[in-house]
């Protein structure tokens, strides 16, 4: 069979693409996904977040390489190996980002990405189902609503923000968005609503759409200069799909690079090294790796946190509470957000609080808990400007990537981080937190200056598992796509995902991924119809 569309991924953007894609029941759409299906309880349940993203078989695991700007540690790169690709592992978040990070955009030469001309797509995304808030589009795909009798603790965390001059904002995600807030995220009734629930498993019965999944792409095809379709290997199986229409990468900032360059496009010379022929040279694959650089600022208290809940009475208490009111420790993570100015002459917040009532490291695994009683307040950098790479280590499809991450390469976030640590002090010193508050365990009583706070970070910075921009969208030479998202160099190829991001926004990436993915849907769509309006 010759497909009109193949949609390489089934994460955020692609679960999106096969929907909008294949609502005309005369367009063949063929979605591939490397990973297996999203019905497992670790994935429904949100407190198994964590366990998701520690699973080899829903997640990916890459490993970033040593890197020189934190004293050469290494980081897993999570990125989601299954149905709702990240969505489905990730920690449910729903932040849209700031007027002033898709103006950006725009300014960069991309036009139509203003945060007027995106924001009609974050609301076709939202189903305000639950109430939540009426900034949100009520009849979208995917359930967003506020984390269900979050603990005590998250509301003491709002008066500590208040106290230091932050407002209680509860529609953080509309304009002005500084301010602190319980976190909505993308549940409905204390489950996890993902793209693959929200945008799949409604259409699954379409007979123009077929979904394969243990599916792993090894390159693009082409006739010319013409994407043709792909070859993928299915159970130790190669073989080949055709496509007449276009070929769409929705595979992560992490695997959608890497497919364009098994594929012949990227710096000429590096693709010489494995021995892969050049179709088209684009410096720009792989390069512009952004992250969100995040540390830790955490506090004993005197009470119990999900550290200590989450013992065997623990678990059979919170699991009857899931299963029979779909709310407490099993349906949340962190509970708490924070958009902040850390200085008062900014326009925008340049630092994103997590709150969490727990105390969890960042490990190779991912994010295991601890056994102390402590809460965590972890400030990440906004619009960061530290800058990574990708590469190939060979033309083997199996073998993952190198991934350089540099995240604190740029003195504007070590700055940045910084300021958003002492902020974060302070909170746990208010007064909302005093009866509670115990001792800092992190960074602790020695780190005071400039100079220990900066050894502090270099030492326990980690990403904030929100890697973009390899695939940047664009009009300057290290472009690799266009405003439209097409692969600049070649025909009847776009890439649709959060890699084509220019600059990282002020957000966690699976609202503005699964826009991207809606936009890119019209984008497409659009250009197959003889007018070429929407």
């Amino acid at each position: 069979m010759t497909w009109d569309y193949i949609v390489i991924g089934a994460g955020s953007a692609g679960c999106v693409l096969a929907n909008r894609l294949s609502a005309d029941p005369a367009t063949k759409v063929l979605l591939l996904e490397a990973g297996g299906s999203d019905k497992t309880f670790n994935i429904l349940m949100p407190a198994l977040a964590f366990k998701a993203m520690a699973d080899k078989r829903t997640n990916w695991k890459f490993m970033s390489e040593p890197d020189p700007t934190r004293n050469d540690r290494r980081d897993m790169v999570p990125r989601g190996k299954v149905l709702g690709g990240s969505s489905s592992i990730n920690a449910m978040f729903y932040v849209r980002g700031n007027r002033g990070d898709y103006d950006h955009w725009a300014q960069l030469g991309n036009r139509g990405w203003s945060y007027d001309e995106i924001l009609p797509f974050f609301r076709k995304v939202e189903g305000n189902r639950d109430g939540v808030t009426d900034i949100y589009g009520r009849d979208g795909a995917v359930v967003v609503s506020e984390v269900r009798k979050p603990p005590k603790l998250a509301y003491v965390y709002l008066e500590a923000m208040q106290e230091l001059g932050y407002p209680h904002n509860p529609a953080y995600n509309a304009e002005p968005t500084e301010g602190a807030a319980i976190i909505h995220v993308t549940q409905h009734m204390g489950t996890r609503f993902s793209a693959a629930r929200g945008y799949l498993d409604p259409i699954k019965g379409r007979s123009n759409l077929k979904i394969v999944t243990g599916a792993m792409v090894r390159r693009i095809l082409f006739e010319g200069r013409r994407a043709s379709g792909v070859e993928l290997e299915m159970d130790g199986t190669v073989r080949t799909e055709s496509c007449a229409g276009e070929v769409v990468l929705s595979a992560s900032a992490i695997n959608s690079p890497k497919l364009l360059m098994l594929s012949g496009i990227g710096a000429q010379e590096r693709l010489r090294e494995h021995g892969i022929a050049v179709l088209h040279h684009s410096p720009g694959v792989g390069r512009n790796l952004q992250e969100h650089p995040s540390t830790q600022v955490k506090a004993t208290v005197n009470v119990k946190t999900a550290n200590q809940e989450f013992n065997l009475l623990g678990k059979l208490k919170y699991g009857l509470q899931f299963i029979f009111d779909r709310s407490g420790y099993a349906t949340y993570t962190y509970t708490g957000v924070g958009l902040v100015r850390t200085r008062p002459h900014l326009e925008y917040p340049d630092i994103q609080y997590h709150f969490g009532a727990f105390s969890a490291n960042y490990t190779h695994d991912g994010i295991e808990m601890q056994k102390e009683a402590a809460v965590n307040l972890q400030p990440n950098v906004n619009n960061s400007r530290s800058r990574g790479y990708l590469e190939l280590r060979s033309a083997d499809p199996k073998e993952p990537p190198k991934i350089q991450l540099n995240l604190l390469s740029d003195p504007y976030d070590v700055e940045t981080l910084m300021a958003g640590g002492r902020i974060a002090r302070a909170a746990f010193k208010t007064r909302a937190f005093a009866p509670y508050v115990t001792g800092e365990c992190k960074p602790g009583r020695d780190v005071q200056t400039d100079d220990e706070w900066t050894a502090y970070m270099r030492e326990n910075a980690s990403g904030s598992y929100h890697p973009c921009g390899t695939c940047k969208m664009g009009i300057d030479p290290d472009a690799v796509v266009t405003p439209d998202l097409k692969v600049i160099g070649v025909e009847g190829l776009r890439v649709v995902d959060s890699s084509i991001i220019p600059q990282i926004p002020s957000c966690n990436l699976n609202a503005i991924s699964m826009a991207i993915g809606e936009k890119g849907a019209e984008m497409v769509l659009r250009a197959r119809r003889p007018d070429g309006k929407s």
